[in-house]
C-alpha cells in the first residue's frame, strides 16, 4: 500500500566476471534518431557502431575524434553537425603481478560506457579504471587476499559542452550499476556499490551535477531506476532490510524532496508483477485484481 513520505536517507572477479560493468544502454539504440545520419535540425546526443553503415557514411574530421580504435562511438551534433566523435573505451591487460610463484593473476582495464536520455538531449558517460587482483594458489579458499580497487568518474554531455558539462568522481572506489540519464535536462539517476556484489545505494543529481537525493544502501537495496518521460520524476524499486512495514517499495521522487512510496510485503495482494513509470509522475502498478494508477502525491485514481 502507498506511504506517504520522504524515504529517508578476481578468478571469478576478473573480466568475465564483472558483469556490472555493461549495459545494454551502451548498445547502440534502433530507430531513425539512432542511426548517426546528419539531420538538419538534429542537436543530439547518440551511441552508435563504427562498423554501422550510417556511421561510416559520416565525414567527421580527425581533430572531433578520439580513441578511434573503439568500437563504439559517442557522438554529439550541434545543429545537424557532428562536433565530437568519442570512443568509448574497452581495454583491459593481465599479469603476475611481480608474483614469483606466478600464483597471483591481476587485471589492469578500463571500461566505459554511455547512457543518452530519451530524448537525445544529454548522455552520461562512466569512465571506471581498475585493479583486479585473485590469489590462485591452490587449496586457497578464502578471498581475504582477493582485491578489487578502481575510480569510477560520471561526466556529463550535451551539444553545448560536448567534452563534458561536468564531471563528477564517485568516492570510496565504488562502481555503477544502473545510469539513467533523465530527459529534458534533467539531471541522473545512478546506482552505485562496492564490488564484488555489495548491494546498491541510489542517487539523484541535479542538470550541475549537484546530489540532491541519496538513498543509502543500508535503507533499501536499489533493484531498479526508472525516469518518467517528462523527465520530472524518477522511481526506485528498493528491497527494504529492516522496514517494519514493507519488504519491498517503489518510491517516487518529485521536484525538490518530495517523495512517496508503494510498499508491500511478500506474498501480499499489494506485491505487483510489474509497474511503470508514466508521464507527470504516475506510477502504474499491475496486480492481481488488476491496474491501479496512484497521482504524483501518492493518491490512488
Amino acid at each position: 500500500m502507498p506511504s506517504i513520505g520522504r524515504t529517508l536517507l578476481l578468478a571469478a572477479g576478473l573480466w568475465a566476471g564483472l558483469p556490472w560493468i555493461r549495459s545494454p544502454h551502451t548498445v547502440p539504440r534502433g530507430g531513425e534518431e539512432a542511426t548517426g545520419t546528419v539531420t538538419s535540425t538534429a542537436s543530439r546526443v547518440d551511441v552508435v557502431s563504427k562498423d554501422a553503415p550510417e556511421y561510416r557514411a559520416l565525414a567527421i574530421p580527425k581533430s572531433y575524434k578520439s580513441d578511434v580504435a573503439a568500437a563504439t562511438r559517442l557522438l554529439v551534433f550541434k545543429d545537424g553537425l557532428c562536433v565530437r566523435d568519442r570512443g568509448l573505451v574497452s581495454a583491459h591487460s593481465t599479469s603476475n603481478a611481480g608474483d614469483p610463484r606466478g600464483l597471483v593473476t591481476e587485471e589492469t582495464g578500463v571500461t566505459e560506457r554511455a547512457v543518452v536520455a530519451s530524448d537525445d538531449r544529454t548522455a552520461v558517460v562512466a569512465s571506471t579504471r581498475y585493479v583486479s587482483r585473485v590469489d590462485m594458489t591452490p587449496g586457497t579458499t578464502s578471498t581475504a587476499g582477493d582485491t578489487i580497487r578502481g575510480a569510477t568518474t560520471l561526466t556529463m554531455i550535451d551539444p553545448a559542452h560536448p567534452d563534458g558539462r561536468w564531471q563528477i568522481t564517485l568516492e570510496s572506489s565504488r562502481w555503477v550499476k544502473d545510469l539513467v540519464a533523465i530527459p529534458r535536462d534533467g539531471g541522473l539517476a545512478v546506482s552505485t556499490f562496492l564490488p564484488r556484489k555489495g548491494p546498491c545505494d541510489l542517487r539523484l543529481l541535479d542538470p550541475t551535477g549537484r546530489e540532491r537525493v541519496r538513498v543509502p544502501e543500508s535503507v533499501g537495496e536499489t533493484l531498479r531506476i526508472e525516469a518518467s518521460p517528462d523527465g520530472t520524476f524518477v522511481a526506485a524499486e528498493l528491497a527494504f532490510a529492516d522496514d517494519p512495514r514493507w519488504e519491498r517499495g517503489i518510491t517516487v521522487f518529485g521536484p525538490g524532496e518530495s517523495a512517496w512510496t508503494y510498499g508491500w510485503k511478500y506474498g501480499t495482494d499489494d506485491e505487483p508483477s510489474s509497474w511503470a513509470l508514466e508521464p507527470k509522475g504516475v506510477l502504474a502498478v499491475r496486480l492481481a485484481s488488476g491496474m491501479k494508477r496512484f497521482d504524483p502525491a501518492g493518491k490512488h485514481r
